[in-house]
């Protein structure tokens, strides 16, 4: 998969969805209070080439081929 920025093909960083895991700490009621202390995140789905990939800086709509 590679993702490239229509303005400007020298941009490498992109902003897009990948679903984690973690741990929280939360009230009686279940409500979020902070990540467990010692929690550690664990990937469920990695990044994929159908979500919305945007440029970190200039906030491009990327073209993603597989």
């Amino acid at each position: 998969m590679i993702a490239t920025c229509p303005k400007n093909s020298e941009h490498k960083r992109f902003v897009t969805v990948a679903h984690v895991t973690e741990d929280w700490l939360v009230d009686e009621r279940g409500d979020f209070v902070e990540v467990a202390p010692g929690s550690e995140s664990q990937v469920v789905h990695e990044p994929h080439p159908d979500n919305i990939w945007t440029y970190a800086v200039c906030g491009a709509q990327a073209r993603v081929e597989r």
